[in-house]
């Protein structure tokens, strides 16, 4: 008896450890921070934590190097939930005496901001304070560098925003270290500054600006020139390659003219296999006559993805990016996502039309299964709203707009296996090889059909005999119509000549036009994203590199998190 119970016991202890091992530790979900400069050099910073804890008692950020910098005003809240602000910080007080309080935990050289946890779970905090001498004078210049997002805190989203009562120039000489991809420029009169998807757990936000003199009415001043600071900063850049790029460097300093000539081969090289992506056509051309017939069926077999490559190459679709409006209404055909009324907002609750993530889902391919994976991550819990996704975007561009040239490229191998497509080897100069890829006259059938679709279902209204077939595929027709860009005015054709059909759809028919919306505010704000990161030049608009340096005035922070 001693014994089973020895073994229960035993049992217990180990289950119940690995529970507690399974519990998540307290992690970031995203952070954003608002930081406005005043007329005195001051930051009025707020920032937005969006925040899971399950340990601990308190929360903090901490500033140390802090020069003759003083952090004033910290208050925090969590929705309407102010929390009161202690005049001095005990970090060894109970997590109840710390619950709903806030206090500056001054330290060697900074100070700690902190807060109460209060509860467990996911919260959405807002803390502001404020932040003196942020911009110091120089002999030269004027100048902010400090560190915002220290390594090993934030590991998913952040986004911060620096402006001012005036509009920055967009040659604003701007730098942001410690995230590799990420873009730190001046963008519409503020500077903005986000990593290329999200943190990794080593890496960290590190702001440099080199303001003109007279700027701000500072008091803070620093006996240097800027480059003593600029220097510093690219002294202690991480590099992100490896050792050879140094010998690289130096090979192109000494050997410039001969460097100069090997890149401009590879330049034209690359430029050759850039243009093997696309297809090259026989004496069919690329060309679709205007007066092909009218086809009635659907095209390509049925698959959306052929469709969708034909359309690319054969000049039949009006945006690129028109699949994914397309992959949704596919989706809400197979009930695989719903539209309908849900509440969101962490903050302030409202109603808004989302579309609603099935769990567990199939798919027929993998680019399906992906672009699945990228809708639910941005939403977080299955719910995604516009916003959310436009946001993520902004922020996951090359994610999101490479996918597209990876359905390209993988419809493009499926046509060279049917034969469809040829291949041939191209040598460039004699040394670079790349593939050309040439289309038979035959997929040009297919490109009629599937322009024969679009004229007549721009025609639509005009044609006064339609079969009842027509109007059983229409979801397919509605489908097809997205990836040739016509969709909008196909849905509301339909609405109208066939009123009594669409009350036996599961759907709202409304909900097509707000998928329409989806897909096009979410890839402009991709695209825009694009742009304004490519813009970006060093010393001119932005620069992002590493850089991890701790020279007098930079701020490098302690920490961010609970403990």
């Amino acid at each position: 008896m001693k014994k089973i119970l020895k073994t229960l016991l035993f049992a217990f202890m180990f289950s119940f450890f690995i529970l507690i091992g399974n519990v998540e530790a307290n992690s970031f979900n995203s952070i954003n921070m608002d930081i406005y400069i005043d007329k005195n050099g001051d930051a009025h910073i707020t920032e937005i934590w969006d925040y899971t804890a399950n340990s601990g008692t308190e929360n903090y950020h901490s500033y140390k190097n802090i020069g003759n910098s003083e952090f004033t005003n910290f208050t925090v809240k969590e929705g309407n939930n102010v929390y009161t602000t202690l005049s001095s910080w005990d970090v060894d007080a109970s997590f109840n005496d710390k619950a709903y309080k806030c206090g500056i935990n001054y330290v060697s050289d900074g100070v700690e901001l902190c807060f109460g946890i209060s509860s467990y779970g996911r919260h959405t905090y807002s803390l502001s304070y404020t932040i003196t001498n942020f911009v110091s004078n120089l002999n030269d210049s004027q100048m902010a560098y400090w560190e915002l997002i220290p390594s090993g805190s934030v590991k998913k989203d952040v986004y911060i925003k620096i402006y001012s009562d005036f509009d920055y120039s967009n040659d604003l000489p701007v730098w942001g270290y410690g995230n590799y991809g990420g873009t730190c420029y001046v963008y519409d009169g503020y500077i903005e500054m986000q990593p290329d998807g999200k943190l990794d757990s080593n890496e960290y936000m590190t702001i440099l600006i080199k303001f003109p003199l007279d700027t701000f009415n500072t008091s803070s001043t620093l006996n240097e020139d800027f480059d003593y600071y600029y220097n510093m900063a690219e002294e202690g850049a991480t590099n992100y390659s490896d050792n050879s790029s140094d010998a690289m460097f130096y090979i192109i300093s000494i050997f410039f003219p001969l460097v100069f000539i090997i890149i401009i081969t590879i330049s034209i090289a690359a430029s050759g296999a850039s243009k093997s992506n696309k297809i090259a056509f026989g004496s069919a051309g690329n060309k679709v006559p205007k007066d092909v017939p009218l086809y009635r069926d659907i095209p390509c077999k049925g698959d959306i993805f052929r469709a969708y490559f034909i359309a690319y190459n054969y000049n039949l679709m009006k945006k690129k990016t028109d699949l994914l409006g397309a992959i949704l209404l596919k989706w809400l055909k197979e009930s695989k996502v719903k539209v309908q009324k849900a509440e969101v907002g962490n903050i302030i609750k409202k109603e808004d039309t989302c579309i609603i993530l099935e769990n567990a889902m199939a798919f027929e391919n993998r680019f399906e299964e992906e672009l699945f994976n990228m809708f639910y991550e941005s939403s977080k819990d299955g719910i995604l709203e516009k916003k959310e996704f436009e946001k993520w975007c902004s922020k996951n561009y090359s994610k999101i707009l490479n996918w597209f040239d990876s359905v390209l490229n993988y419809e493009r191998d499926l046509l060279v296996t049917e034969g469809k497509i040829s291949v041939q080897e191209v040598t460039t100069l004699k040394i670079f090889k790349s593939k050309k890829y040439i289309a038979d006259d035959s997929l040009m059938e297919e490109a009629k059909e599937l322009k024969g679709l679009k004229n007549f279902l721009e025609e639509f209204t005009l044609i006064k005999e339609r079969e009842a077939i027509e109007v059983a595929l229409f979801e397919d027709y509605l489908i097809f119509a997205q990836i040739l860009g016509i969709a909008k005015k196909v849905a509301t054709q339909f609405k109208k000549l066939y009123p009594e059909v669409i009350e036996g759809y599961d759907y709202d028919f409304d909900d097509i036009f707000l998928i329409y919306t989806f897909s096009t505010v979410g890839i402009s704000s991709a695209n825009s994203s694009k742009s304004r990161a490519e813009s970006y030049s060093s010393g001119g608009g932005g620069f992002s590199s590493g850089g991890r340096t701790e020279a007098a005035h930079l701020v490098a922070v302690a920490g961010m998190g609970s403990r």
